[in-house]
């Protein structure tokens, strides 16, 4: 071969390889301005994200009810199995990157017409036999990147799922921790509800008592009776609300609504000794919603290629092999044999602009995903800055309602002593029993959000634990 001739090849295939290059997708994660530190000062470590923060609260039904709702809760089980159907599609759309080839055999007994002039001669046998067996090929050529391209984003949607079917871990444990700090709150209320009757009624007995031996009037008794009206009110309200947090808590776990085995009271619910919160750039690889809100930006920066290839001409190269004759003993013998093979290039000379629009398309759906990637991570920020507020304070507003019962408390003591020694009214009394109740269920519900701030914090921040309860949560169903 003259030198000039394999100069000009290895040019014209370099120049093939260069504009392939050329349109394969390229993507580059759009910039984000992250904020240096959190509003409030926290612990810059990061590793504590990756244990299983619930065990921190060291009560053994949260623990063991989560576990039953990662390997149960049905919602999750529709998570998983869309992600192997996601793996699926992206095999699908892979094998279009090679040959396909199908093989045909049919039968097929003809009888030929001779009442047309290019009919059969008279003397031959107008019914005959036909056996065929042809293997087909058909392979597109993917010049432009366009397969290459769809499987890039089809690879990046399956990656979204993923991380979709990481977000519901994340929902599912932390709505299982918050239905059952919910419901230890209900029980401890209905608790205190239940010793305030119980008192109320010893309050209404002395009134009683005093009425009778003339020594106050009937409005006292009344008076008793009322408050001790709305403690009973209280205490079926919190035991209406207790089976239906039982129910909730029970669908979550994937089971028929059923009573939830208790343990530890939210009194003796277990503080963690320190949450990190890292530094809020690590929030953008912790975070299954961003992760996979970019994973859906890669998918649609891919399709922009897919879009651009469509301008191009689509080549294919096709072959058939097989045999053909009319006895089937001799289908497979050389004289039956045929082949053919070709290329075709089909190129869109007109369309009325549909290419253009679907360029169109696929552009204006990857500024949609950009701001939608920006968007989720400023939502992220917004989400652990307020669970760090929350917990924070809360904490604050504990120690606070903390000393409010105990001085509440002591008035109460001080009320009845002057109550029975005649020195003030009922009334006194009554103020001070209804604000210690009151002050009581306020202390309780506070304990309650503290432990959910604790909660909805972990659940902001993300982690490895996502990943750990994740592979829980897959065993089983591989």
């Amino acid at each position: 071969m003259p030198v000039k001739k394999m100069i000009n090849k290895k040019f014209a295939l370099s120049l093939l390889f260069l504009l392939t290059g050329c349109f394969r997708p390229h993507y580059e994660p759009p910039y984000v301005n992250t904020p240096v530190e959190w509003r409030l000062e926290t612990d810059e470590a990061s590793t504590l994200c990756n244990l299983r923060w619930w065990e921190q609260f060291q009560d053994p039904a949260l623990n063991e009810y989560i576990l039953i709702a990662l390997r149960n809760n049905q919602d999750l089980k529709i998570a998983i199995y869309r992600v192997f159907e996601y793996y699926a599609r992206l095999g699908v759309v892979k094998s279009d990157q090679y040959p396909n080839v199908t093989g045909t055999a049919s039968y097929n007994r003809i009888k030929s017409s001779i009442a047309v002039p290019t009919g059969l001669p008279i003397g031959i046998n107008r019914i005959n036999n036909d056996f065929q067996a042809f293997l087909n090929l058909n392979w597109q050529l993917d010049i432009w990147g366009k397969i290459y391209s769809e499987t890039e984003a089809a690879n990046a949607e399956y990656l979204n799922q993923i991380e979709v079917r990481r977000g519901v871990v994340q929902t599912i444990v932390t709505s299982v921790a918050n239905a059952y700090i919910r419901l230890r709150q209900l029980d401890s209320q209905l608790n205190v509800s239940k010793r305030t009757v119980e008192s109320r009624i010893e309050s209404l007995n002395l009134a009683v008592i005093r009425f009778q031996l003339g020594e106050t009037s009937e409005l006292e008794v009344k008076q008793a009776e009322s408050e001790l009206e709305v403690a009973v009110i209280a205490a079926i309200e919190f035991e209406r609300e207790i089976p239906i947090q039982e129910n909730l808590l029970s669908i979550l776990m994937g089971d028929n609504p059923h009573a939830i085995a208790r343990g530890r009271s939210i009194e003796a619910f277990q503080y963690p000794f320190n949450i990190p919160a890292g530094i809020p750039s690590d929030l953008l690889l912790r975070r299954p919603d961003i992760i996979g809100a970019e994973d859906l930006l890669i998918a649609a920066n891919a399709r922009i290629t897919v879009a651009r290839a469509l301008f191009f001409p689509q080549f294919n190269l096709t072959g058939l092999y097989g045999s053909e004759s009319d006895k089937l003993h001799l289908l497979l013998t050389s004289p039956a044999e045929m082949w053919r093979y070709g290329a075709s290039a089909v190129q869109t000379i007109f369309d009325a602009n549909r290419t253009s629009y679907l360029l169109k398309i696929a552009q204006s759906q990857t500024d949609e995903a950009v701001h939608n990637y920006k968007q989720t991570i400023l939502n992220a920020f917004r989400e652990v800055d307020d669970a760090l507020i929350s917990y924070k304070k809360n904490r604050e507003l504990v120690l606070e309602h903390e000393k409010q019962v105990n001085v509440l408390s002591d008035y109460l003591h001080l009320a009845q002593l002057r109550y029975q020694e005649g020195e003030i009214d009922y009334l006194n009394v009554l103020d001070a029993e209804r604000s210690l109740f009151n002050a009581q269920l306020d202390l309780v519900q506070a304990q309650s959000e503290s432990f959910i701030a604790v909660v909805q914090l972990y659940g902001a921040l993300g982690g490895g634990w996502i990943i750990d309860a994740d592979d829980f949560a897959l065993t089983g169903c591989e």
